[in-house]
């Protein structure tokens, strides 16, 4: 999987307000690395999907399990032109809050591929998956709690097949806890909204409420990247859409995005996207609105490439 993307955070809002969103998704040829607030799970249906989740490749099989969980920096791409699957996006709220969850909540955060071969159990968490698919396609009175009643079901039969916890597996020895994960979301969130303005690890840290020193390794280990390079891949998804308006000069465009100087963005836009910025041309985004692309924030066009490397997922009804 290519890795030239800047990283963004995706921040959905769930139709009418449900706790959950499950819809069948067309997997683009490649959505870059972002990262959000709410839990993931993708059921493959095709082959030839690939995951990149903190820097490790995960190839799916139709059938597969994939979690991803709050904060996780992910990307996909597709091989085949069938890439189907079911994805379902759940606010965090709903285990975090959970007594029994949080008790347990390290184990759960360590589940990354299910399948088969390491669950014997899994036809009965994609039958509650499928169910709950169908579920939202129905007007059924009640819909949203019986959803719930689904969730909890998933949810405590893949509790019931979690490891049985050591001694030596305590959750601050695993850093995935509950709590850990809250504090490391609210300093990536803090640090996505303030990376236009000079952010430092020591700022950061003091948001997730720890030392710089352990921040700093914690940070590395859940994100995959240093605090440096996260900052800068973050300015570089700003830069990136700013270029997209033809009122602004490259220098503008450097300085409005956090970079300190011209060069210094051209240097680590050179560094990551191996060309030179440059702007489209204003009559562009018309031609694209015209034949169907809707340009913004989400539209993920790479005003570099040329290609639709960030265009958001199209949800099948």
């Amino acid at each position: 999987m290519k890795n030239d993307s800047t990283s963004f955070f995706e921040n959905n809002h769930f139709a009418n307000s449900y706790v959950y969103d499950i819809s069948i998704s067309h997997v683009p040829a490649y959505f870059g690395l972002h990262w959000h607030h709410y839990i993931e799970i993708v059921l493959a249906q095709d082959n030839g999907i690939i995951y990149e989740v903190n820097g490790e490749t995960f190839p799916l099989k139709p059938g597969d399990l994939l979690f991803i969980w709050p904060g996780e920096l992910h990307a996909v791409s597709t091989t085949n032109k069938e890439h189907r699957l079911i994805m379902l996006q759940l606010d965090a709220d709903f285990l975090e809050k959970r007594v029994d969850f949080q008790s347990v909540a390290y184990l759960f955060y360590q589940i990354r591929l299910l399948n088969a071969n390491n669950f014997p159990e899994i036809e009965k968490l994609r039958g509650f998956l499928t169910e709950l698919r169908r579920l939202s396609l129905s007007d059924i009175s009640f819909s949203e709690l019986r959803g719930c009643v689904l969730l909890y079901q998933f949810f405590i039969l893949l509790g019931e097949n979690l490891s049985v916890p050591t001694e030596t597996a305590a959750p601050q020895k695993t850093g995935h806890s509950a709590q850990v994960h809250r504090q490391m979301v609210a300093a990536c969130t803090w640090i996505s909204s303030h990376c236009t303005e000079p952010v430092s690890l020591e700022e950061a840290s003091k948001v997730a409420g720890f030392s710089r020193c352990h921040f700093s390794k914690l940070f590395r280990a859940y994100t995959g990247l240093s605090f440096t390079d996260f900052v800068t891949r973050e300015r570089l998804h700003i830069a990136e859409n700013l270029l997209k308006k033809p009122d602004l000069t490259i220098t503008e465009v450097s300085l409005e995005s956090g970079f300190n100087s011209i060069s210094t963005f051209n240097r680590v836009f050179f560094e990551i996207k191996k060309c030179k910025p440059y702007r489209l041309p204003s009559d562009v985004p018309a031609i694209l609105s015209e034949i169907g692309y809707e340009f913004g924030m989400a539209s993920g066009l790479s005003q570099v490439d040329g290609t639709f490397s960030n265009a958001p997922f199209p949800h099948s009804s």
